[in-house]
């Protein structure tokens, strides 16, 4: 029995080790915040991004997803900014792609500053091996306040300033949450994967425009 339970015991911690170890980039970002960074340093500075034509170590036949970046979001309580980057087909495989170089806009949802609800996700945690600096990006995400500022700049350098009016934890299936409120508002849509380490659910912050 004292073996059984020993070799039980045993096997968690093997278990906790492996999934601190593989989500170690989301640890150390939240420690990094919580213990070490200013809420007003930002951890994450965009880079000009320059997508490759072809993923690495990929026959010249075959056909990259094709992105751009469109603009910059900074979450100065989170100490987060990011590129977003626009992909032109809804796919596993372009959406993984872009997410490499920043966040994603979702195609058919309404473009920042619009009526409508432009719909932008990344990273909480990502897979060690993954490539990329942004595999933690919205590590912090789900701490984020009511009625705190998310800062958007467009292409162009023209910045859009949204508020946090709701917080809310959905299914992965979810897709309420690409609503484009008949065009009558002018809302911002931010969405992570939930809890860390996993896909199980999407944690969702919802922003109006302040005008």
């Amino acid at each position: 029995m004292v073996k059984n339970l020993r070799l039980l015991g045993l096997g968690l911690l093997l278990v906790i080790i492996a999934f601190v170890v593989s989500n170690w980039q989301y640890f150390w970002q939240n420690a990094k915040y919580e213990v070490i960074a200013d809420p007003k340093t930002e951890l994450n500075q965009p880079d000009q991004v320059i997508p490759p034509s072809l993923p690495i170590g990929s026959p010249s036949t075959v056909q990259a997803p094709k992105f751009d970046q469109i603009g910059n979001l900074s979450i100065s309580s989170l100490g987060v900014s990011v590129p977003i980057m626009q992909v032109y087909e809804v796919s596993e495989r372009a959406f993984q792609a872009a997410l490499i170089y920043g966040v994603v806009h979702y195609p058919t949802t309404a473009q920042i500053g619009s009526l409508g609800n432009p719909y932008i996700f990344g990273h909480s945690s990502d897979y060690v091996w993954s490539k990329g600096k942004f595999k933690t990006v919205f590590a912090r995400l789900p701490k984020i306040e009511l009625g705190a500022e998310i800062v958007v700049t467009n292409q162009d350098g023209q910045k859009f300033k949204y508020k946090v009016i709701e917080k809310k934890i959905v299914e992965k299936d979810d897709l309420s949450v690409l609503d484009q409120h008949n065009y009558e508002k002018k809302l911002l849509t931010l969405q992570t994967s939930y809890p860390v380490g996993t896909a199980l659910k999407r944690f969702v912050a919802v922003c109006e425009l302040v005008e």
